[in-house]
């Protein structure tokens, strides 16, 4: 089933649209939500409430890409879930990655005053993504979309720490400035 119609069925208040999303992209936002949290009960929890989410938010949204949408409830989500689990602990993996980029974006990317301010900084970061080289490219969506470690990236990718780190530092320098350019507040 296609995203048109399921988001029509949300607009319908079917509950089967639930199912729907849950066979179209469960295993996606899943397997955000896992790389998100160790706990499985967590993610399962999670995975709950980005269906409620999504019954809760459209309407009145009306997404273009259902996946995309989806995506970005899990991982708000699981980075409220996994900075709720780790409040007392600082310094962990995933807050370390989620920290080294509220540098460089907007404070409020997450919650956007309007779907077009949204879809500005959307658009932007998907551009500065594109037009990173191929290895930059793989390895900031690998740090901060997949929250992997440094230390994973350098083992996979047969790399020192150090150059993982340069590039990543780099790569989020420009975003800044492309930012600061697009006139998106920092």
């Amino acid at each position: 089933m296609n995203d048109a119609r399921i988001v029509n069925l949300l607009f319908e208040r079917k509950e089967n649209a639930l199912d729907e999303v849950t066979d179209q992209y469960g295993r996606l936002y899943r397997g955000i939500l896992r790389e998100m949290l160790a706990d499985e009960r967590d993610v399962e929890e999670c995975a709950n409430d980005v269906l409620l989410a999504v019954w809760n938010s459209i309407p009145p949204n009306r997404p273009e890409s259902l996946a995309a949408y989806v995506c970005r409830i899990a991982r708000r989500i699981g980075t409220d879930r996994l900075r709720y689990n780790t409040r007392q602990k600082r310094n962990t993996g995933y807050t370390l990655a989620l920290s080294e980029l509220e540098e460089c974006l907007p404070a409020d990317t997450a919650a956007a005053e309007t779907e077009e301010e949204s879809a500005v900084i959307r658009a932007v970061l998907s551009e500065f993504i594109r037009g990173l080289d191929a290895e930059t490219e793989i390895l900031f969506v690998r740090r901060y979309i997949y929250l992997e470690s440094v230390a994973e990236l350098a083992t996979r990718f047969g790399m020192n720490r150090n150059s993982v780190s340069v590039k990543l530092y780099r790569a989020r320098k420009k975003l800044k400035k492309i930012l600061e350019k697009e006139g998106i507040q920092i």
